[in-house]
């Protein structure tokens, strides 16, 4: 019997070192990476996340998540639904289509939100980070945004898509933020596959989020290319602006550059006016649906500007020296929401400039308007009274 317990000893053995060398080859194969990977993707933000569209952007190795929350639903009466998460990989780990460390930080939010006291303090909706120049629209079958901004080694890229959802259920606003680290130089967006990887992040969940939440949207086309926003040096002369700046009159050396994206029916449309320097002297911005409801809440609660629209005006000047008008839009509760942003000195200036910036906001605003389907805005206005900056006629 002995030699069959040696034999049943050396056998023992054997299967062991064969374990440890599997779960070596696991471990050290990348099975683990993998496995934890998976475990991350198919869990974060309700399991709406692309993992393929994630890891054709990040990269193929171990990623992490990080500040999952999920609360309401797009059919709770009292508490709007919003959805968070981020994806991160950690440094060193990618060896598959290397970007640089990287992360994605993805919301899906309910509109309209219901519970706006509880959110007093903070933005409504995911704010479109970007430069000084305007987003361009995603197109293709999409209403939403892309919008990139560099600084130091650091790239960031929004994509934001709002969805129409079948009547009685609200709409559905996916934000997907992107930060790439990268060498001084080129960012990463200017490569457009890595571009249009992070911009699909937020059509695929999107997309995922419509079936999960029972939102039953119409979709667009499988995202082709996302659009490379206008480079400080791709300005046009006002006369010669044919999309968000067309129509605006220059203004000597004060307006005398534009920059502009292609007008569309993105939710978020901004025309920039700058100087002869290159200096942005005017912002003009039109927001849709939740960008709307979000920008009065913004200038009402964290900026501590009365709420104009409690006490009927549709258009007027706002501190912060921002003119601003409104339209009705028969597809969202709440109407569109045009501003002007002006130089510091501006809405104390002289009557000549209170004519520009109105004549402005009055341009841009109907434009916009027309193309979404909106009625014409109001009329833009200003107190006579450059003292009071209410907006309100002085009496």
């Amino acid at each position: 019997m002995a030699p069959m317990k040696r034999w049943a000893v050396r056998a023992g053995a054997g299967a062991g070192a064969l374990v440890v060398l599997a779960g070596g080859a696991f471990w050290f194969g990348g099975g683990y990476d993998r496995w934890s990977t998976d475990r991350a993707l198919t869990s974060a933000c309700d399991g709406v996340l692309p993992a393929d569209g994630i890891r054709a952007a990040l990269g193929e190795r171990r990623l992490k998540s990080f500040a999952d929350r999920s609360e309401g639903g797009l059919d709770d009466p009292t508490t709007s639904l919003r959805v968070t998460c981020g994806i991160s990989r950690e440094p060193g780990e990618n060896t598959g289509k290397d970007v640089g460390e990287g992360s994605v930080s993805v919301t899906v939010n309910g509109v309209p939100t219901l519970n706006r006291e509880d959110r007093r303090y903070e933005s409504l909706y995911p704010e479109v980070r970007s430069a000084s120049q305007p987003p361009s629209p995603l197109g293709q079958g999409w209403t939403g945004v892309f919008a990139t901004s560099n600084s130091g080694t650091d790239a960031e890229a929004t994509t934001a898509v709002l969805l129409d959802c079948a009547p009685g259920r609200g709409d559905l606003l996916v934000t997907v933020e992107a930060d790439v680290d990268h060498p001084l130089g080129d960012s990463p967006f200017d490569n457009p596959e890595r571009r249009t990887a992070f911009a699909r992040i937020a059509t695929d969940t999107a997309a995922n989020a419509s079936r999960r939440y029972g939102c039953d949207a119409e979709l667009g086309e499988p995202l082709k290319t996302a659009p490379l926003p206008v480079n400080e040096d791709e300005y046009v002369a006002p006369a010669d602006a044919e999309g968000t700046c067309a129509g605006i009159a220059a203004r000597g050396k004060t307006v005398a550059r534009a920059w502009e994206s292609d007008r569309g029916t993105a939710p978020y449309e901004t025309c920039a006016l700058g100087n002869t320097r290159g200096d942005t002297t005017y912002l003009a911005t039109a927001h849709y649906g939740p960008y709307a409801e979000g920008a009065l809440h913004d200038y009402v609660e964290r900026f501590g500007d009365p709420d104009p629209t409690e006490t009927g005006q549709r258009s007027g000047v706002l501190r912060h020296n921002t003119y601003w008008t409104t339209a009705d839009c028969p597809a969202d509760a709440t109407p569109a929401f045009f501003s002007l942003t002006t130089p510091r000195d501006e809405v104390e200036g002289t009557k000549a400039d209170r004519t520009y910036a109105l004549a402005t906001l009055k341009t841009f605003a109907e434009r916009s308007s027309k193309t979404h389907g909106c009625a014409a805005p109001a009329e833009p206005s200003a107190p006579t009274d450059s003292s009071d900056s209410s907006g309100k006629d002085p009496s």
